[in-house]
């Protein structure tokens, strides 16, 4: 206090500050001190650094290394999670995030349900994406050495191998990070080569000139499971024209000079440079029809469109069925001197174009096909890079086909061309390189699907697919599988183990050379292919000149074998699960399905978990370019903005939260600023709840406190009868391998069932009754159970959550929970009687708060009338007692009675007519009567009826002075004995008998204190007495006050004038001591013993 507070001390206002500031101060936090509050450290928000820092220690306390280890080491069933690798080609990004936090999800219940998890993680590290980077930073000369290439591709696969596993270890994936399965091991490569090397003798794998995807980026051959389709692709379609050379012209009176054309439409133009044929449907109608004054033939379904198009007059001369058309040729202006023929085909149409379609044997695969079945000879004239060869001339040799050949192509030939029209379509590109590719024949390596889709497509019946729905898909796409193409025309990979003949160029058939082969690569690594000779490989009796395949197999067939190669001992039976995007019902699924099925005759996986694509909350493909690419690492720390907003600090468990809220059960997953703010509240609810548990359970010890479940009471019951349903269904969640069902339940029970209802119903119990009491450790005994359950129920998607409520709880920081394993509700705790019992209660008291709700409830009294309410009351609670005291907890009410009389309201509500309790802020006192003496006496009505046995109560002491106070109480021979001190504004519970007397006392002056308290009727408000100083003058008071502050060591001598300090000692009768006077007495002793 500052010297001019004493200078105006006589002031009036002055003194009126003093009073108000006394009295107020000493009415400030009394009644918070005397309830049990909840109390916890857990910290329900927190900024980005305390998130990192305690990310980081749970990760070093719960290492998933020792994690894994430890729950492999259990003498337990195994459970095999078989995992697809991801491309070993970069950084990770949330789709990496999305597979592998879902699989760990479902590791974790497993490793938590009494199984052993085998789940051993792999990266595909050989193909295009890996070569393509290390060529990038290679000069040109050094491009040209395979062995350099593969040197600089492992290198990069290697460090990305080692980037992502960082980064999935940080995200808290359970795995077998010390052992890894990695594509590019000599002992992977082995067993890739031991499922070709039976395929092959199986008479399953074969070479053939035929169609395959061709990527000119890439200079590969692609497998349909390497295309993206684009579906906004823009191409020009043409309608060319060719000569009928030897159309019936006399049957349908026309002149001999009149010229017939048959119209074809093709959507790739640049192909019309090698045309050889045209198909027609025997089935369609066709027509003669004269545009202008040439005659045309094209299907009738197509007249329409015609017209609509060019716009003019088009006069149907005649119709006909397909089958006129057989035994026709036109006339080819890229080959006036041959004379191509008409072939029906099955697969033309007149849904577009105009049912005559333009066909080249070497670029289409029913092209190819017509080509067979006619015995025709098939040329491709395209080169490797997608350009026209030298043989079709100078006009075109050399020419990007889909670019500048095809624009060559059609000013070369444009009086043939009768319109065109610009069409947008699904067309497939390199999934790599993001470039169209063409369809082009080559020689290469196929397996035989045909024979394999029968077994494989029977083995699927006993395979589970979640969502159900994607086993029709999944079916159907597999029937229509092609023969698999698995060479590849690249480098880095593995060989295609296979030595032709340097002249003939054929395939060698010998079983001995290819065992040879495979046995070197075993010893050696696939590199040995590229180091050694051709010679290097021979048997011994092998005479003949060998050339070796420069072809690598497709990585398709490299992770297709990771069944055999990858699971090690686990491969004897089928993995019990594997999670991958939606886009593997076209890769991996097929690949893994149909070499198990070729070799061992059996499914490789018996549950498939399907997930989908991350897209931003406009539904937009993430790409660097627009700006709306979100990491990993960013949604952890909230680093960086998406437009304007800024990305919200989620934490590694908020991650792993938006992959189980967002990412599971979705073909598009949004992610963005909003959707992260959604999960980080969600986040923050759970927290709240939690920190509330681990509050009002500061002070229970479960193996002293618990209360058995007979006594509990029957709120206390019927919530551990809902906690147990919710455990089975979180069970029921996580058997069905659905993440977006555990964690709503998860949210819904928290929020709804612990919160909104029963913490709610209890909360009066936890923090008004006696620490001790029956009522209180009954509510916190299930509160302790749900919070175990909670936790363990949670902790598969959440498991940093589950450990950190752990820490606060035992002060115990590790992997306890997991190692715990998953807690398992008694079976008696499942009461569907006392359910159906409670249930119209509930419903009840939800009409109730649905109409009062928004007031505050405890200001109404409810009597309920309804017979069968009141049935269920007697059926559940066998003293009427107690029931009233539950339900007007239950239904937040002052008061509550069971009627004796009905009517037909459910219940009545009236307002309550009692004044409010100071302490627990519900109107439930009859009367209160306000007491201040110089002695505070228990009330009788804490005695039996016999005087002797008298109940022990509970009375709270709480010092409203600035002065230490001495409490006593005074024995049976009135003396005064002193029970103990407390500081000022201090409080203290103290255990005490109806008619005990207590005294308070000043401790430095021994002066008697006055104290106030209440009584209460009925009398189950425990007692309560506030210490105030002595019935003093305002003067006095305002002198205490300030001799308060200078015992306090804020007021100086200098600070007051003598006739003040005059007038204080004067009113104390007692010499006042400054602590400068203390300081100063103490210098002058230490000089004085120097």
């Amino acid at each position: 206090m500052e010297k001019n507070v004493i200078l105006a001390f006589s002031d009036f206002a002055m003194r009126k500050n003093l009073i108000w500031f006394f009295s107020t101060h000493r009415q400030k936090g009394i009644y918070a001190r005397t309830l049990l509050l909840p109390r916890s450290d857990f910290p329900v928000h927190m900024n980005h650094e305390e998130r990192v820092k305690m990310d980081e220690q749970i990760s070093t306390a719960c290492n998933v290394d020792d994690l894994y280890k430890w729950q492999w080491n259990q003498n337990k069933p195994t459970f095999v999670l078989h995992d697809g690798p991801p491309y070993a080609n970069g950084d990770v990004h949330l789709g990496h995030a999305v597979n592998k936090i879902l699989k760990d999800i479902f590791a974790r219940y497993k490793a938590m349900s009494g199984f052993r998890v085998h789940f051993r993680p792999g990266w595909d590290c050989h193909g295009l994406p890996v070569e393509l980077l290390a060529i990038k930073s290679m000069d040109e000369n050094s491009r040209r050495d395979p062995i350099l290439v593969r040197k600089r591709a492992k290198e990069f696969a290697l460090k990305a191998v080692q980037s992502q596993m960082d980064s999935f270890k940080k995200w808290a994936i359970m795995a077998d990070w010390k052992n890894p399965y990695l594509t590019l091991d000599k002992e992977y490569e082995g067993k890739e080569l031991e499922i070709f090397k039976i395929l092959h003798q199986h008479g399953l794998v074969y070479r053939a000139y035929r169609p395959v995807y061709w990527s000119p980026s890439s200079r590969t051959a692609l497998a349909e499971s390497e295309l993206e389709y684009v579906t906004n692709h823009c191409t020009e379609a043409v309608y060319f024209k060719y000569s009928v050379v030897n159309f019936p012209k006399k049957i349908l009176a026309l002149q001999p000079t009149d010229r017939i054309w048959a119209l074809v439409w093709t959507t790739m133009p640049w192909t019309l440079a090698f045309n050889n044929a045209i198909c027609f449907g025997k089935k369609l109608v066709y027509i003669l029809a004269k545009i202008k004054s040439e005659y045309y033939i094209f299907a009738m379904d197509a007249i329409d469109r015609l017209r609509n198009l060019l716009k003019l007059e088009i006069e149907v001369k005649s119709t006909f069925q397909g089958s006129f058309l057989s035994g026709l040729y036109y006339a080819c202006p890229m080959q006036p001197d041959h004379a191509l023929p008409f072939y029906s085909a099955e697969h033309v149409t007149s849904a577009k174009g105009t049912g005559l379609v333009h066909t080249s044997f070497a670029h289409g695969f029913e092209d190819f096909a017509v080509a067979v079945e006619h015995g025709e000879e098939v040329k491709c004239f395209v080169d490797e890079d997608g350009r026209y060869r030298r043989e079709l001339g100078p006009d075109l040799g050399g020419l990007q086909v889909q670019t500048e050949g095809q624009a060559a192509v059609l000013e070369k030939f444009k009086k043939y061309i009768l319109t065109k029209e610009n069409v947008t379509q699904s067309y497939p590109y390199d999934w790599r390189t993001k470039q169209p590719v063409i369809v082009r024949s080559s020689k290469q390596w196929f397996i035989d699907t045909e024979q394999l889709k029968k077994a494989a497509l029977d083995q699927l019946n006993d395979v589970n697919f979640y969502p159900e729905n994607f086993a029709q898909s999944f079916k159907e796409v597999l029937a229509r599988r092609p023969a698999w193409c698995i060479s590849r025309q690249r480098v880095w990979g593995v060989p295609v183990p296979i030595f032709y003949d340097p002249e003939t160029n054929e395939p060698i058939e010998s079983n001995s050379l290819l065992e040879n082969t495979v046995r070197l690569i075993q010893q050696h690594g696939s590199d040995i292919w590229w180091h050694s000779q051709a010679g290097d490989f021979a048997v011994d009796d092998t005479t003949m000149k060998l050339c070796k395949s420069d072809e690598i197999l497709d990585i398709w067939f490299d992770s297709g074998v990771s069944w055999a190669a990858a699971l090690d001992e686990q491969r004897k039976s089928s993995a019990d699960l594997i999670v991958e995007g939606m886009d593997q019902l076209r890769g991996w699924f097929q690949s893994l399905l149909l070499t198990s099925v070729a070799v061992e005759q059996r499914s490789p996986y018996k549950n498939v978990l399907l997930h989908g694509f991350v897209l931003d909350e406009q539904g937009h493909k993430m790409s660097k370019s627009v700006g709306n690419v979100i990491t990993p690492d960013a949604v952890i720390s909230g680093q960086g903005e998406i437009g304007s907003k800024q990305i919200p600090a989620v934490g590694v468990d908020g991650l792993r939260l938006w992959v189980a809220q967002c990412a599971a059960d979705r073909t598009h997953i949004p992610v963005g600023p909003q959707s992260l703010l959604t999960v980080k509240q969600t986040l923050g609810q759970l927290r709240s709840t939690l920190c509330f548990l681990l509050g009002v359970l500061n002070d229970f010890d479960c193996s002293n406190d618990s209360v058995e479940y007979d006594r509990l009471l029957v709120v206390d019951k019927y919530m551990l009868h809902v906690l147990a349903e919710f455990q089975n269904s979180m069970k029921s969640a996580y058997e069905s391998f659905s993440a977006l069902e555990a964690v709503t339940r998860a949210v819904q029970f928290s929020n709804g069932s612990v919160s909104k209802f029963y913490c709610t119903t209890v909360k009066d119990r936890l923090y008004c009754e006696r620490a001790e009491s029956l009522k209180r450790r009954s509510a916190q005994t299930v509160l302790h159970e749900v919070q175990t359950a909670f936790t363990s129920a949670v902790a598969p998607l959440l498991p940093y959550l589950a450990e950190e409520v752990h820490f606060y709880r035992n002060g115990k920081l590790g992997s306890f929970v997991f190692q715990k394993g998953w807690y398992d509700c008694p079976q008696r705790w499942t009461d569907k009687t006392l359910s159906d019992r409670m249930d119209p209660l509930l419903k009840a008291r939800g009409r109730f708060l649905a109409d009062y709700g928004k007031q505050n409830t405890y200001k109404f009294s409810i009597c309920i009338n309804d017979v069968s309410l009141k049935e269920n009351i007697a059926l559940l609670w066998s003293n009427s007692a107690d029931a009233v005291v539950e339900l007007a907890d239950l239904f937040r009410v002052g008061q509550l009675q069971i009627g004796y009389n009905t009517n037909d309201n459910e219940f009545d509500v009236a307002s309550v007519q009692h004044p409010l309790c100071s302490r627990c802020r519900r109107y439930i006192c009859q009367r209160r009567e306000s007491h201040r003496s110089d002695f505070y006496q228990v009330p009788a009505a804490y005695s039996n009826s016999v005087g002797e046995e008298r109940q022990p109560v509970q009375v709270g002491f709480l010092n409203c002075t600035y002065r230490h106070c001495d409490i006593y109480w005074l024995s049976d021979q009135n003396n005064p004995v002193l029970y103990c001190t407390i500081p000022p504004r201090g409080f203290v519970n103290v255990r005490s008998y109806a008619f005990h007397k207590w005294i308070f006392r000043d401790h430095g002056t021994f002066e008697r204190l006055r104290c106030q308290y209440y009584t209460h009727t009925p009398r189950f408000v425990p007692p309560f007495v506030f210490i105030l100083h002595p019935d003093l003058s305002l003067l006095r008071r305002c002198v205490e006050v300030v001799v308060d502050q200078i015992n306090a060591g804020r007021i100086q001598r200098d600070d007051i004038p003598g006739q003040y300090l005059k007038l204080i000692e004067k009113t104390t009768s007692r010499k006042i001591f400054f602590q400068s006077d203390v300081d100063n007495t103490t210098v002058k002793l230490e000089k004085l013993e120097h």
